[in-house]
């Protein structure tokens, strides 16, 4: 991998990269999520602990893996990685149908060594817009409330790894495609932009912050295969998103749900293409 230009940090979750440490645990398995410091060497360990964790030093030689962080965030760390090295992340929310495990066991099949990969619960259908922009003041908007949740585990992610700032991307599956797009929408100063697949709803808030949305990149996909997925509106989404100054894609795969050899290739051109384009300029 080619060391491009360091971007100096710019403080937008105010926590300032430090060498990682080397309390992570590498999850044996994966349904096994103590505190990370339960690993540490020379600490008792439960039998179960004994059994299901492995201590391994984050650097450079360590081997890629999947850790979780000390609130038990799960995270993927790329093959060799390298802390000098400003990688970019991409943030997955997981819920029922795709969860943190089958969300981050994707990252290495895109690429085992270009990105970071963190899993965030996101939200449900029924609670996604039971609260907008609109609503009453004592009203607690879940939207807000997971992208509090995100700064925070953005803020454990930049000290324990070297995250680039200005390349943090949301994505999901189904539902959580329009999640994903609804968070960078309401927060584009905090993301470079989202992936979307297999959308369900094109419903989203009202775009009003087209300054802070433009130049944004969003990749919208969906199986022609997928009964759930309506082309025409994944079409009409992309248009209006390209309209408010979004660098917006849209493909179509010969699949259903399931992400296709062909798409897993995608991403990673597509993440990549935003890291060549910034060294050109």
């Amino acid at each position: 991998m080619t060391n491009p230009a360091y971007d100096p940090w710019t403080g937008r979750w105010s926590a300032e990269h430090v060498t990682p440490a080397i309390g992570l645990c590498q999850r044996k398995p994966w349904g096994v999520m103590a505190p990370a410091d339960h690993c540490v060497p020379g600490k008792p360990k439960s039998d179960t602990e004994t059994t299901a964790l492995e201590v391994a030093v984050v650097g450079a030689d360590a081997p890629w893996g999947r850790f979780a962080l000390p609130d038990e965030s799960p995270v993927f760390l790329p093959h060799n990685y390298e802390p000098n090295y400003p990688y970019p992340l991409v943030v997955w929310l997981h819920d029922s149908e795709w969860t943190a495990r089958e969300l981050l066991d994707l990252v290495p099949r895109i690429s085992p060594q270009n990105f970071l990969g963190l899993s965030i619960e996101g939200l449900t259908p029924t609670n996604r817009f039971a609260a907008g922009p609109m609503s009453p003041p004592n009203c607690l908007d879940p939207l807000d409330g997971l992208l509090e949740t995100l700064k925070d585990v953005a803020g454990q992610m930049r000290r324990e790894f070297h995250v680039h700032s200005e390349r943090i991307y949301l994505a999901g599956f189904g539902d959580q495609a329009a999640v994903a797009l609804q968070m960078m929408i309401r927060r584009p100063e905090w993301f470079a932009g989202a992936l979307a697949f297999g959308l369900r709803s094109s419903k989203l808030d009202p775009i009003t912050n087209y300054d802070g949305l433009r130049g944004k990149r969003v990749f919208l996909s969906a199986g022609i295969r997928d009964v759930r997925v309506s082309l025409p509106d994944q079409v009409a989404l992309g248009r209006l998103l390209r309209s408010a100054g979004v660098n917006a894609v849209l493909r179509s795969y010969d699949a259903g749900e399931e992400p296709s050899p062909k798409l897993l290739s995608d991403i990673n051109l597509w993440l990549m293409n935003s890291i060549y384009e910034s060294t050109l300029v």
